[in-house]
């Protein structure tokens, strides 16, 4: 009986696992061109998205992006300089940090704001200089529901 079970258990998990497959550079140098991940489907409920996680997400269900998270339902993100900031209890500013940029020092240009709405979450790529992402998108969040998944693997 225990054999059963635990096939059972590992086949409900591997449907909510799938490949992908990383297509360009916005995520160097943690994830490179052409590198084979495993994405966890499972986002809600019980595994809420938190900041840093690699997410793959959709805006048409044609093409997929591969970004990370970096601002949360409901948080206010401002970019100055070389810096990604989130507004704390008290009005200031704690900056965020990015250990996985692996010390690359990225200008953002003019200070500017996100608002993240709630169910909604703003996303970069690692690799600053080349990536289109929340920076860059016309409507710059991504909601929950246009996730596919979440990095898991390797």
């Amino acid at each position: 009986m225990s054999s059963f079970l635990f096939c059972a258990v590992l086949i409900a998990r591997l449907m909510f696992i799938s490949p992908f497959l990383v297509e360009g550079q916005s995520m160097d140098p943690t994830l490179h061109d052409r590198e084979l991940f495993l994405i966890d489907r499972q986002i809600q409920g019980n595994h809420p998205l938190k900041r840093g996680d690699i997410v793959v997400f959709s805006f048409d269900d044609q093409y997929y992006y591969v970004k990370r998270v970096v601002g949360l339902p409901g948080e206010t993100i401002k970019i100055k300089a070389d810096q990604v900031m989130i507004k704390n209890q008290e009005g200031g500013y704690d900056v965020l940090a990015e250990p996985y940029l692996m010390a690359q020092h990225f200008n953002y240009g003019d200070e500017r704001f996100f608002l993240v709405p709630s169910g909604e979450y703003l996303v970069f790529g690692d690799n600053r200089f080349h990536s289109k992402d929340s920076r860059t998108f016309v409507y710059p969040y991504v909601r929950l529901d246009q996730i596919y998944g979440r990095y898991i693997y390797p």
